[in-house]
């Protein structure tokens, strides 16, 4: 899946999609109200959804990329129950989660990836000598919702609150990271080393956790609801606690 390559046009409303394994690109309307298939109810991480499927043929499409059968679905209205008698009712509109398992967003902080990146030049040189390139790593390493960056290393960690142009988030904490960090993909083929994640270890470790990165909830305000200045741009000032 890492292979699966997408942009979303918002003028047009289409999603593309492109993978090295097939040979066309694959184009798919999220416009809610253009769902080829009907709504279906599926369990998930001990939660009940209501969703919709995609068809046939986008089905096939994805199981060519991935290389074993499988089905696109898109969660219907972003409403789950932990009860099946209650399907489709949310009791914390704020807080859905969709198919994501632990918060709505993630943030990475560039002068955090900076500071990680020097401790990997030291830690490289000190222990082949110089004799190969330090590892580097870019920020979408670690597949941020949000890059920020003119503050100090790590001071996300301390944040509560935080607004980026009208929107208001809460920090739920680090992230916990894992392997999948350890792991690039170039040319079609998956790349695995150490680190980051050993250099993670190192200084990042809480109670057996590796946390690098905050988790947020959004907070919806139906003052700004329908203004376009409540969207997320970049560029945007952003102002912690």
């Amino acid at each position: 899946m890492c292979l699966i390559s997408t942009f979303i046009n918002l003028n047009t409303g289409v999603l593309f999609v492109e993978s090295p394994h097939c040979k066309m690109n694959l184009q798919i309307k999220i416009i809610s109200d253009s769902h080829d298939g009907e709504k279906e109810e599926i369990d998930l991480n001990s939660r009940s959804y209501e969703v919709h499927s995609y068809g046939n043929e986008v089905n096939v499409w994805f199981s060519n990329a991935i290389g074993q059968p499988c089905a696109l679905l898109r969660s219907s209205d972003s409403k789950y129950c932990s009860n099946k008698k209650i399907l489709g009712l949310c009791r914390d509109v704020g807080s859905r989660l969709n198919f994501t398992n632990e918060a709505q967003f993630l943030l990475i902080s560039e002068e955090s990836v900076s500071d990680l990146n020097k401790r990997l030049s030291s830690m490289t040189a000190d222990v082949q000598e110089g004799t190969s390139e330090p590892v580097q790593v870019n920020p979408m390493r670690f597949r941020p919702n949000l890059l920020i960056s003119g503050g100090e290393p790590y001071s996300e960690d301390g944040w509560t609150n935080l607004k980026i142009g009208n929107n208001y988030f809460t920090s739920l904490g680090g992230c916990n990271r894992c392997q999948m960090v350890n792991s690039v993909y170039q040319a079609g083929k998956v790349w695995k080393s150490r680190d980051p994640l050993a250099t993670l270890a190192s200084y990042r470790r809480v109670k057996g956790k590796i946390l690098f990165g905050i988790l947020l909830k959004y907070h919806f305000c139906t003052e700004f609801a329908l203004e376009t200045d409540s969207w997320l741009q970049v560029g945007q000032e952003m102002h912690p606690n």
